[in-house]
């Protein structure tokens, strides 16, 4: 018999166990967060949507839109979801310097401007 208790447990494990991807005591790849930066500053954010993109390390902080795992030992951004996030300007050519980054999500924003070309040599990108 299954108790209300286990089934939380198992709730609460299904919901915690993507979260064990982000270790303690680790931090994001240095070449990573300076091309957070770069793409950060090539953006114009009137609503303050990326306000805690300057606090903490991105991937254990929680940046908003940023979603990291450990790769190869080391973190990494896997995620760039910043859809709806009445965000202009352009996109960084910097965003390649994401070598991990499968999902780059920008889907109802103002961008401006031409895809950086550089963008073609994320080889792990899945969805843009």
């Amino acid at each position: 018999m299954v108790t209300f208790g286990g089934i939380f447990c198992v709730v609460i494990l299904a919901v915690m166990l993507p979260c064990l991807d982000v270790a303690l005591g680790q931090s994001t790849d240095p070449s990573e967060v300076d091309a957070l930066g770069a793409i950060k500053r090539s953006l114009l954010d009137p609503m303050n949507n990326l306000e805690n993109w300057n606090r903490g390390d991105p991937c254990t902080s929680n940046w908003t839109g940023v979603f990291c795992h450990i790769i190869n030992d080391a973190l990494h951004v896997t995620e760039l979801q910043l859809f709806k996030r009445n965000l202009s300007g352009t996109l960084a050519p910097e965003v390649s310097l994401l070598s991990q980054l499968k999902t780059l999500d920008f889907m109802w924003n103002n961008l401006t401007g031409s895809i950086p070309k550089e963008i073609g040599n994320i080889t792990t990108l899945k969805l843009m």
